[in-house]
């Protein structure tokens, strides 16, 4: 099997034999690719997700002033008004004013083009609808106090950076299960129609099976996508058109030849 994603993509022939396969042999082949398709998209997220995240924690190291949570209020030692913006990403942007104990309104965050808002005894956060998200500080009061710091920032970011990479895989790995047998119960439709407009006559486990070993290909360039800065046009469009060429050739490879006309 470890050569199947080489075979898929390269040989036609090889498919006569997928066809006879037994399906769950079929499920373990996207299991294999799932695996592999999840170890590239874990060093997507070291090499593309990770440096940005990095940035914007030391971000806040430099520019966010001591905060300090007591007794459901937040405080800054000058507690005056400062807006921040990320210097990379636009659509990050607060306020911290914690002077302030009154409501904010989607007006002023519109005004000081800003997506969040942090008051003494609130959080406020502009939604893409235009509505405004309040998280009450003042409903949980902790006799307890907490401060955010420096320290702060370079801790979460290290128990971040601890989770991102297993959980990144994991969830890459099930999404990837999910995602592929959904697509090869769709596909094997295609594969359907195509093993009647060809005359085939093959049964659907072996339609099932084509239909995933089919998708090698489009599979293989998603994962390439995800680890180079570029981006395909109408890429769904040539996937399906690409998996549909390779479902056509396999089965009408397997189409028993028509009699010559007298």
């Amino acid at each position: 099997m470890l050569l199947d994603p080489i075979n898929s993509i390269t040989s036609i022939a090889f498919y006569r034999r997928v066809s006879a396969q037994n399906p769950a042999r079929t499920f373990l082949y996207l299991a294999y690719l799932g695996l592999l398709f999840s170890i590239v998209f874990a060093v997507f997220l070291k090499t593309r997700v990770w440096p940005a995240v990095e940035q914007t924690f030391q971000w806040l190291e430099t520019s966010v002033p001591v905060v300090t949570y007591a007794n459901g209020r937040l405080s800054t030692p000058a507690n005056q008004k400062i807006s921040l913006r990320h210097p990379r990403i636009s659509d990050v942007s607060f306020t911290i004013d914690t002077s302030r104990t009154e409501p904010v309104s989607a007006q002023m965050l519109s005004d000081e083009k800003v997506t969040a808002y942090v008051t003494a005894n609130a959080l406020y956060i502009l939604e893409p609808s235009g509505k405004v998200d309040v998280y009450d500080f003042s409903k949980s009061p902790s006799a307890q106090s907490r401060v955010f710091d420096a320290k702060f920032y370079r801790e979460l970011a290290r128990d971040l950076r601890l989770a991102l990479y297993p959980a990144g895989f994991l969830i890459s790995f099930v999404v990837f299960l999910i995602w592929k047998t959904v697509s090869t119960l769709f596909y094997s439709l295609v594969a359907l129609l195509v093993n009647g407009l060809t005359e085939a006559g093959l049964g659907y486990k072996s339609i099932f099976n084509l239909s995933a070993y089919a998708q090698t290909l489009v599979i293989a360039v998603q994962g390439m996508l995800m680890l180079i800065p570029a981006s395909v046009p109408h890429f769904s469009l040539l996937a399906a058109v690409a998996i549909t060429i390779y479902l056509w050739l396999a089965i009408k490879s397997q189409a028993p030849p028509r009699p010559l006309a007298a």
